[in-house]
């Protein structure tokens, strides 16, 4: 830039956050805060417990992004701005750990030196250490120090050590070693020799320690405040908590209020169903976060914008914006903090207000929100999946009227289902349209369902509105439950359709079986494609794994090639899985049986290639073929892949390279789980028993029993066996 230049201008300082993540620093909040229900409710408690000193516990439940740790941030801060920072307050993250874990973040926060200056504070105000004549310093001291400790730390711990050990903070030859006992090690050569034994219960002990350092702030403050963030990631480290990690917490509640603390534990709300009945009877009011209204959203612009430019304005949003935007995003405060952060910039760099356009292409932006285009994909995977035939964009009516996205037609002429897709729909006049626009459809067509499927936000009160006009329920998109959600209403709107049109049992028959035919073709296409998939990656596999000079020197399809690397165990469960398989579905022997080779009966040639002909001429006996052989390529590809993984990981294997080893059995699972394995109960008429013989109905049903639960949970088995081998 030429100094003549003019330096660029800048633009306003934006006053949200672009990750809205609350934190605590140094113990007090300077984000900008609106007083909502949960706020109001845990500050009154807060301010009852400064006013009387009552302990006691506060639950404060949420879920992500709903301003828990937020509102942990403004407990701190007004505590010291309403005692002058007289009163101890701690916060503390939680880690998905043990009691001892949390018990040394505890300890970390209040540091050696506070810890050595509550004692020697205690010290110098304890007449009966400081009684006239005796010396503070020396065993004589320490012992009666420690006696003193044991008495006031009566209501918290009754263990004798703690005393002694608090006692040994104040000597500098001990200090090291007293702090590394309180941080859960064990005891050093000098705290033995003082009679400190070993522990027994080190995570006990770790809610005990909290406890007596709990009550010594408390003490000397006369009031305790400690705020537990996350506190449902220590209950469930370790999966549903047991009865001893249930006891301690229920212990860590109790000794805090024996110590006169105020106790304030956040987490999800899943976390009250982790807590017995006894842990939380002993849990004071139960304080749920509440969404932010649109009033609360001007309101927090507003302050933002006076804490950071100095004006408490609106602009760039309007009041129509934010109500758009609570609507759109429930009223979680997260949510809400990051899209203003980004319709603030684009709004200042367009230099225009924020509009509903901007509000929604922001929401889809941030928050990966699927498009139209998307859901129309899915809707048409399901109605393939299902076996409907359908039409796209099916004009109902004159050329006036618009098109419906899709459209499923019955037997009847003129019946069929509506499938309409809507962005959210969070006005009342845009419910309005929608009910117009079902009212001209069923105009058009009488015989007809109509279901919407909406791409964003639909409150509650606007979905009841809608329900009466479509009378069936308008689905919000969700990916996970969207598929199962619209397969099914549009089976109960053509199942409605037949019974009102009165249609006969031979047409709804021949319905239903074209609607098979269908869905079986599609299936036996999905196997088509998953085996060209797996000709693929088995190929890949084979690839990296031999190299070019490996490749000159092995056929490529060697038969053994999996267990000279493979552990034994893990290469004969691929072994057995094969085998079953090929016993199953029989067709390999059968082949081998129909070209018999040379010197053996024609006769006999002929008839063991009978079964084979005859299975054959049916079309279930052909998919079911299909699928057993794209089964047995998936446990191959499998072996292989578990092969290549072990060729360089087998030893001492990372966690990123179990990481790699759990890929490779997701994506066994997540083939399998598509593969129509119920067809190839069809092939018991082709299976053969391990020694020759006919096989039994009852025992091909056991048989295909056992062999279909090692491939369900062959990737799990495998897995297991890696890891321990």
């Amino acid at each position: 830039m030429d100094a003549t230049e003019d330096p660029p201008a800048v633009g306003p300082v934006n006053p949200f956050s672009p990750t809205a993540v609350a934190r605590v620093p140094g113990g007090g909040g300077q984000a900008t805060t609106v007083t909502t229900t949960a706020i109001r409710d845990v500050l009154a408690h807060l301010d009852h417990y400064l006013r009387s000193g009552d302990g006691g516990t506060v639950a404060v439940v949420g879920d992500y992004g709903t301003g828990k740790t937020h509102l942990a941030a403004e407990l701190l801060a007004h505590t010291h701005r309403a005692t002058g920072e007289t009163v101890s307050a701690i916060y503390l993250d939680a880690p998905a750990d043990t009691f001892l874990s949390l018990s040394r973040q505890f300890l970390g926060r209040l540091s050696r030196d506070a810890v050595r200056a509550l004692v020697a504070e205690y010290r110098a105000e304890s007449p009966a250490v400081t009684a006239p004549g005796s010396k503070l310093d020396g065993p004589a001291g320490a012992a009666r120090l420690a006696e003193r400790l044991r008495a006031e730390l009566a209501p918290v711990t009754t263990d004798p050590s703690v005393g002694t050990v608090l006692a040994m903070l104040l000597d500098p030859t001990t200090e090291a070693t007293a702090w590394d006992w309180l941080m859960g090690y064990p005891p050093g050569p000098a705290l033995q020799a003082a009679g400190v034994p070993a522990r027994a219960d080190v995570e006990s002990d770790a809610v005990a320690t909290m406890g007596v350092l709990a009550l010594l702030c408390g003490r000397r403050r006369e009031r305790f405040v400690l705020v537990l963030d996350e506190i449902d990631k220590v209950l469930s480290a370790a999966g549903r908590p047991g009865d001893d990690t249930m006891a301690r917490f229920s212990r860590l509640i109790e000794i805090l209020a024996s110590a006169g603390a105020f106790l304030a534990i956040a987490g999800l709300p899943d976390m009250l169903h982790l807590l017995s009945p006894d842990v939380r009877q002993r849990i004071g009011p139960i304080v749920r976060m509440s969404a932010l209204n649109a009033q609360d959203v001007r309101d927090f612009i507003r302050r933002s914008q006076l804490r950071t430019s100095g004006q408490a304005r609106l602009a760039p949003f309007t009041v129509e914006t934010t109500e758009y935007l609570t609507n759109l995003t429930d009223g979680v405060p997260r949510r809400l903090i990051r899209l203003c952060y980004h319709l603030f910039q684009r709004a200042a760099q367009a230099e225009t207000p924020v509009d509903h356009l901007m509000v929604r292409e922001a929401v889809r932006v941030q928050f990966d929100l699927a498009s139209r285009l998307d859901v129309a994909a899915d809707v048409r995977r399901v109605l393939t999946q299902d076996g409907w035939s359908y039409q796209r964009d099916h004009l109902i009516g004159s050329l006036r009227d618009l098109p419906v996205d899709f459209w499923v037609p019955l037997e009847e002429q003129g019946a069929g289902c509506c499938v309409l897709l809507s962005e959210s729909v969070l006005k009342s006049e845009e419910v309005d349209a929608l009910n117009r626009r079902v009212v001209a459809i069923r105009a058009a067509a009488p015989d007809s369902e109509v279901i919407l499927v909406v791409v964003g936000h639909l409150p509650a009160d606007l979905a009841a509105d809608l329900t009466e006009t479509f009378s069936v329920e308008p689905i919000v998109y969700d990916p996970q439950s969207f598929p199962e959600d619209l397969s099914g209403s549009i089976k109960a709107s053509l199942r409605r359709l037949e019974q009102a049109l009165g249609a006969d049992a031979l047409t709804s028959v021949r319905t239903r079986v074209e609607r098979i035919q269908r869905q079986q073709t599609n299936a036996q296409r999905s196997i088509e494609r998953l085996s060209y998939q797996l000709d693929e990656i088995r190929g890949d596999l084979r690839h990296d794994r031999r190299g070019p000079g490996r490749r000159d020197h092995h056929p490529p399809d060697r038969p053994t090639a999996g267990a000279a690397v493979l552990p034994g165990p893990v290469a004969r469960l691929f072994a057995e899985a094969i085998q079953a398989l090929d016993q199953l579905t029989g067709f390999d022997r059968h082949l081998r049986d129909a070209f018999a080779p040379p010197g053996t009966e024609i006769r006999r040639a002929v008839e063991d290639a009978a079964p084979l002909r005859s299975g054959l001429r049916s079309r279930d006996v052909q998919r079911a073929l299909g699928t057993s052989m794209v089964l047995r390529r998936l446990i191959e590809a499998f072996r292989d892949g578990v092969e290549s993984w072990c060729e360089g990981h087998r030893r001492a294997p990372r966690p990123g390279d179990l990481d790699r080893l759990d890929r490779l059995c997701e994506t066994y699972d997540g083939i399998a789980e598509y593969l129509p394995l119920f067809q190839l109960d069809v092939l018991g008429d082709l299976a053969v028993p391990g020694g020759g013989g006919q096989i039994e109905p009852p025992d091909r049903s056991r048989s295909w029993s056992e062999a279909r639960s090692m491939f369900d949970g062959l990737s799990g088995r495998v897995r297991l066996l890696m890891v321990n081998a």
